[in-house]
């Protein structure tokens, strides 16, 4: 049975997280919203964060900001400026500065001189943590939905704020802030007209989601899955299965009722550690979501076209129909996962279906651009063992010749070279045709795939090495080409190389 219109509601209701329809009113008496402008007060900060008022003092605490800033360089008029210090800066050392461009106050970690009313900490990264849970706290959002995971995270998150901002006011997070400065960052932009908040959590070491979730407070929480990411700061798979698990903590911790619901991958390593985590914390509300019988939410019919994936989603013994313009057939897991969070939310089938039908991806991951011998795929913003492999099936699924530009992973310590070498035999294994890398990381590579394998010591001379190959292409056959890479690889500059000399115009006109 298949149905692609209107979810039976009474089928999901075991899914479906109670939504209230009281009234919310903010609870902080002292935080204004006039004729659009947003502001708090001094006196608030100073008492989330059990911080002690130094300097110009307001003796009638009327002092207030309408942003909060660490960086002195981008502070807009009337902010709050807080601080930092990081291991190759101080924040204290650009208070004048901050002033200079407008900030109404400061919070410090140490005794300053200040013309502006300042806060005094013991630790300012901490006290922005605080302030922003409290802030979180007094925003009446319906639903704040907390996103982590190896691979899928940035992913998720946009395609999970492409189906709620359909339905009512939504934030998420914008581009990377997801550690613990961008999660503080984020949670202060939650406004009274938010019903619902998408917050991405990433960590490279233990406890640091732990931290993040319990300043936001989620209702509901996924993890998209568990790989061998990060491996230098979490030390093993099972490091980053329980660092991961972590976001569950946050469940729960507002109010008396158990309302929330932890969303988790049956087919990711690590799952039965996280039912355990789960059942041990209380939680009771649980979505499953992949493609064994043991989960809720089940993929099936997984395929590949022209223009994206096709599946089926099996909700409470229905099948539905979905189709969407993404490469990638792990986009499946992103979109069942999402599901998972919406109906536990209170959405329809209705209102989730057109935001994925209509997701077109995230730049630098997975984007198809055609090219003159066929496809450039740019999934060059991050990479980790798990997701380039998913690159290279993505790449060898499409029909012609392959070349995978690799850029070094970073953060698996001891298991880099071994990681770099598997990575190589996986891709031999696929049929991938052309190897080229960059990075110390790659260069026992080639040795592993043999034959038509290169180490180029710069982005350049291995950008021409494709280009001299495309251009000598005869053009009876097709060639695609995936370029990846950690961040600071930077093989985004191999992506727009190729697409400055062989660019064949928008993608969607050769689809």
């Amino acid at each position: 049975m298949e149905n692609v219109n209107e979810c039976p509601e009474q089928r999901l209701s075991h899914l479906q997280a109670q939504v209230s329809t009281s009234e919310h009113t903010i609870k902080g008496a002292a935080m204004q919203q006039e004729n659009g402008a947003f502001s708090w007060a001094l006196m608030d900060v100073q008492q989330a964060v059990e911080g002690e008022f130094i300097g110009a003092m307001d003796h009638d605490q009327r002092v207030r900001f309408t942003s909060v800033s660490t960086d002195s360089r981008t502070l807009k008029s009337g902010a709050l400026y807080i601080a930092i210090k990081g291991e190759n800066f101080d924040g204290h050392d650009f208070i004048t500065q901050a002033i200079q461009q407008g900030a109404v106050a400061v919070l410090v970690s140490e005794v300053v001189k200040s013309i502006v009313p300042a806060i005094l900490v013991e630790d300012t990264k901490l006290a922005l943590g605080l302030f922003a849970k409290w802030h979180r706290q007094q925003m009446p959002v319906k639903k704040l939905i907390a996103v982590t995971g190896s691979n899928g995270k940035t992913t998720t998150k946009t395609l999970l704020f492409n189906i709620f901002q359909n339905v009512g006011s939504t934030l998420a997070t914008e581009g990377n802030l997801n550690n613990d400065l961008g999660v503080p960052r984020t949670l202060l932009n939650l406004r009274p007209h938010h019903e619902y908040a998408i917050i991405e959590m990433g960590a490279n070491h233990r406890k640091e989601i732990g931290y993040l979730t319990h300043l936001a407070e989620p209702d509901i929480a996924l993890i998209t899955n568990a790989a061998g990411a990060h491996l230098e700061g979490f030390g093993s798979l099972q490091g980053v299965v329980e660092a991961k698990g972590e976001i569950f903590q946050g469940l729960n911790q507002r109010g008396i009722k158990k309302e929330g619901t932890a969303v988790i991958n049956v087919d990711s390593f690590g799952y039965l550690d996280w039912v355990q985590m789960i059942k041990a914390l209380g939680v009771t509300k649980v979505v499953r979501f992949g493609m064994t019988e043991k989960a809720d939410i089940t993929i099936t019919g997984l395929t590949t076209t022209e223009q994206g994936i096709q599946f089926n989603l099996i909700i409470y013994g229905v099948s539905y129909g979905v189709n969407m313009p993404v490469l990638g057939e792990h986009n499946a897991y992103n979109a069942a996962s999402c599901v998972a969070i919406s109906l536990s939310a209170g959405l329809s089938w209705g209102e989730i279906l057109p935001g994925l039908t209509h997701f077109t991806g995230v730049s630098g991951r997975l984007q198809k651009q055609a090219i003159t011998s066929g496809w450039l795929i740019d999934d060059s913003y991050n990479a980790n063992p798990e997701s380039v492999k998913a690159g290279i099936r993505t790449l060898v699924n499409q029909p012609g010749l392959s070349i995978l530009c690799l850029g070094a992973m970073a953060e698996l310590g001891e298991h880099s070279v071994d990681a770099h070498r598997e990575i190589a035999l996986y891709a031999k294994q696929k049929g991938v045709d052309y190897l080229f890398v960059y990075g110390d990381a790659t260069k026992e590579m080639p040795n592993t795939f043999g034959q038509q394998s290169t180490f180029f010591e710069s982005h350049e001379t291995l950008a021409e090495h494709v280009a001299h190959i495309l251009a000598s292409h005869s053009g009876y056959n097709l060639i695609n080409i995936l370029v990846k890479g950690s961040r600071s690889a930077r093989m985004e500059r191999v992506s727009k190389s190729i697409l400055n000399d062989f660019s064949a115009g928008d993608v969607t006109q050769r689809m």
